[in-house]
């Protein structure tokens, strides 16, 4: 009988070739879906969890976001980007009732609690394909509807799919923000602590140096989890504080300025008519014919 050399033992398993790809899941999705429609809505002040991120998405209507103090105005189409630690609000016009597409989630992996978090999103944005990012979004709304023996597998699919199709769109820097919650105190009480002192002419030196930072460091790390520089989020809490003022006809409109740190107040004027469209005299008039005064 002839005996056949068994070569068998020689042959690689394909479980020992180096994966093409793999990962660790760690997804938690705290609240995905679509509200409208009821003229009512709005969303009282809350802070945001340190471990999560939200994209907060106007499809239709009107509404206006406020995150950390600063008022954002959105159009359809466009959307805000909330940080874990962020204080946020949202209000709408009654007669155009607002239609969202808000997500909530973590990404974690290894021992990073919310891997997006590292990311240097823009705190606003507007996106060129709008059609693209509802049908995507509908697509996991659907997923999440479907009874499936499968269904966690659908709805996992359906929410990475829509979360590379968006981070596509928002083009964040990956691992250029520095996203912790030490980082994120930070920054929390460089904002309360300027909000006491809008009126007070504070250099970013000085207000970095009392957060207990250098100023390049405060900047960067300030700009990380606003979307702005300390400069610019400076400008935007005065002239918010200035439009509030300007409901009362008490004050004048250069005690505003005064109150809300312009020196100048021909400054201040052009400052606020660049960013509400209104020199401030005008910009009362027309509050006060709508009866608008803020509680």
């Amino acid at each position: 009988m002839v005996q056949i050399e068994n070569h068998m033992t020689d042959l690689p398993y394909h479980h020992d070739w180096e994966p093409q790809f793999e990962t660790s899941l760690g997804l938690r999705v705290k609240w995905f879906g679509r509200w409208g429609g009821d003229p009512d809505w709005s969303i009282e002040p809350s802070r945001l969890g340190s471990d999560l991120i939200c994209f907060f998405y106007l499809k239709d209507g009107s509404c206006t976001a406020e995150i950390n103090g600063v008022a954002v105005p959105l159009k359809p189409g466009e959307m805000v980007v909330w940080r874990g630690g962020d204080v946020f609000s949202c209000t709408q016009d009654s007669a155009r009732p607002q239609t969202t597409l808000s997500a909530c989630l973590s990404l974690s992996r290894d021992d990073t609690a919310n891997v997006l978090l590292r990311h240097a999103y823009q705190r606003h944005y507007r996106l060129q394909d709008r059609k693209s990012y509802e049908q995507g979004f509908a697509a996991v709304l659907e997923a999440f509807e479907a009874e499936s023996r499968w269904r966690n597998l659908h709805v996992t699919g359906a929410i990475f799919r829509w979360l590379a199709e968006l981070q596509e769109a928002l083009g964040p820097d990956p691992g250029a923000a520095e996203g912790n919650e030490k980082t994120t105190q930070h920054v929390l009480a460089a904002q309360e602590w300027i909000q006491q002192r809008l009126g007070e002419d504070v250099s970013i030196a000085a207000w970095a140096t009392a957060c207990g930072l250098n100023v390049d460091y405060f900047s960067r790390l300030f700009k990380t989890h606003t979307g702005t520089t300390p400069k610019a989020w400076l400008i935007e809490a005065r002239l918010q504080r200035a439009s509030r003022m300007l409901a009362y006809p008490e004050t004048t409109v250069e005690e505003i300025a005064e109150h809300c740190g312009f020196n100048c107040p021909f400054h201040f004027s052009r400052s606020f008519k660049r960013r509400f469209g209104l020199p401030p005299a005008s910009y009362r008039r027309i509050r006060q014919v709508r009866g608008f005064v803020d509680s």
